[in-house]
């Protein structure tokens, strides 16, 4: 193709052109989320959890106490995402926010004893997937695996945020 042309697509009476490709490591990852995700999801929702509402309560279970603000970064999203998801943790019960004793301008969640309770459930939801998705394979398999996991992560984490 001459410097500075533009391949067209097909027109009306041509015949369409693939690009061939195979597929490559993104590929398979995603495949692997996907499938993962819709298992786990299908656990959630079995307990009228979204998603989300999974994040904020994992995050707000491994640190005991959080602000809002807190819970949001950890979590990733922004605070007027978390809002919502916060107001229907608490309407459901499963949180509850009490004024900060020496702050009184900050609020702090915690899981109430149904929060504590369901997290449990869920735990063990997670840990019915994790099992379902390993199958068969062997400690060292997983091991393997999730070495390199990691190492996708780090080298991505390494190269920096994808400008080239």
């Amino acid at each position: 193709m001459a410097k500075g042309k533009v391949a067209r697509a097909a027109g009306a009476g041509q015949a369409a052109q693939s690009v061939p490709a195979t597929a490559g490591l993104g590929f398979y990852l995603r495949e692997a989320y996907r499938a993962f995700s819709r298992e786990f999801h299908a656990h959630l929702a079995r307990h009228g959890i979204t998603h989300a509402q999974w994040v904020l309560l994992w995050f707000l279970s491994q640190a005991g106490s959080l602000t809002p603000l807190e819970l949001s970064r950890r979590a990733g999203i922004q605070k007027a995402s978390a809002t919502s998801v916060i107001d229907a943790l608490k309407k459901r019960r499963l949180i509850r926010g009490d004024q900060d004793s020496v702050d009184h301008r900050k609020v702090n969640l915690y899981l109430t004893p149904a929060g504590v309770e369901l997290m449990q459930k869920l735990i063990a939801c997670a840990v019915a997937t994790n099992a379902g998705a390993r199958g068969n394979f062997s400690d060292k398999e997983l091991e393997t695996l999730l070495r390199l996991l990691r190492g996708v992560t780090a080298n991505l984490d390494a190269a920096g945020s994808g400008s080239s």
